[in-house]
């Protein structure tokens, strides 16, 4: 008896196999969809990565290009500097063919000079605000 409905269990097992199968395939679209779709995103990426580098190179340049500015304003900063620390006086006119002793005196003398300048302007400021 038991072979009597034989084809009745091999029915249901191959329904259940066309089932199966079928969720299978399901199974299989969704995870090649999911293959398609990180495959674009990782090729997305790669595009967006290339850009990136092309504007770290170009920014590298950039950044090259900028330190040889400064490197050239920090040297002529520093140029600047030292004609700064030695520039002398008007005054003093060593090595334009006069001698130490006469440009010293010339020195002295204007000084004394412009001395006596500001003392007197400050008396007849003192005085006139007196008045």
């Amino acid at each position: 008896m038991a072979y009597d409905n034989d084809n009745f269990w091999d029915a249901l097992e191959e329904e259940d196999l066309h089932e199966e199968m079928s969720k299978l395939k399901i199974y299989f679209e969704e995870k090649n969809m999911i293959i398609d779709t990180l495959t674009y995103q990782l090729a997305e990426k790669e595009k967006h990565n290339e850009k990136l580098e092309c504007e770290i190179f170009r920014l590298r340049k950039d950044l090259e290009k900028t330190k040889s500015l400064n490197l050239r304003f920090a040297k002529g900063s520093e140029t600047l500097n030292e004609f700064i620390k030695v520039q002398r006086s008007p005054l003093i006119k060593i090595g334009l063919g006069y001698t130490e002793e006469a440009s010293s005196f010339l020195a002295k003398t204007c000084t004394r000079t412009l001395a006596k300048k500001i003392r007197e302007n400050i008396k007849n400021s003192a005085k006139n605000e007196k008045y």
